[in-house]
Order: structure tokens, then sequence, then C-alpha cells
């Protein structure tokens, strides 16, 4: 976990627009991340597709341990909205396997403010 705790060195996300990536390259075993602190009642909307099956997950950590409420293995598609329960600092983390993987994602928070 040490990659992955390096490759969410700084908040990624922000509230004020969406973020939407084409084509973005992962190589074959590694991990790209976007992260963000949010709130309880903040609402994490996201969906990607991958040119190659990878491995997903939302995650936080909790003192040494980390804590994934959604994770999926060998996806090329996937969306939901995720609410989020406590404060924490979150990351949605992509995996690829041995043929590494072309991302394009789209996330967009929405603070509790926002929220209707």
């Amino acid at each position: 976990f040490a990659l992955a705790a390096a490759g969410c060195a700084a908040d990624s996300l922000l509230s004020d627009a969406p973020k939407a990536v084409t084509e973005f390259p992962i190589a074959p075993y590694e991990i790209h991340e976007e992260c963000a602190r949010l709130a309880a009642g903040d609402r994490l909307d996201y969906r990607f597709t991958a040119q190659a099956p990878v491995k997903f997950q939302i995650y936080y950590t909790e003192r040494i341990t980390f804590v994934s409420p959604i994770s999926r293995d060998d996806v090329q598609e996937f969306a939901g909205i995720f609410q989020v329960k406590a404060d924490k600092r979150y990351c949605l983390q992509w995996e690829a396997g041995q043929r590494g993987a072309l991302l394009d994602y789209r996330i967009r928070l929405l603070r509790r403010a926002e929220t209707p």
C-alpha cells in the first residue's frame, strides 16, 4: 500500500466542477488515484470505462488500516454515487493488470450544501 499512498499525495478533486479525463494511460500493474477530503453528507458521483480490465476501489484510511467501502475486480466500466458517512479523505483508485489500461473517467463532488 506504500505505492497507493504515494499516488495520492495531494487532493486532486474539487467540488466546483466535474473532473473528466480521457484516455489516461495506466502502465501494467500501476495505480492511478483521485482523492479529496469529504464530509459526512457529501456525495461522490463517478463513472469510468477502461479498455482493459482494472481493479477499482474507493477507500479511506482508519489509522493504519485501508477501508474500501466499494471494491470491484476485473471491471471495464462502473458507475455510482457514493454517499459519504464520515469526515475522511477518500480516494478512487484504479489498478491496471498485466496489459495496462487506458482509462476514461468523470468524477463530480456534491458537497452537502449542494445536495437537494
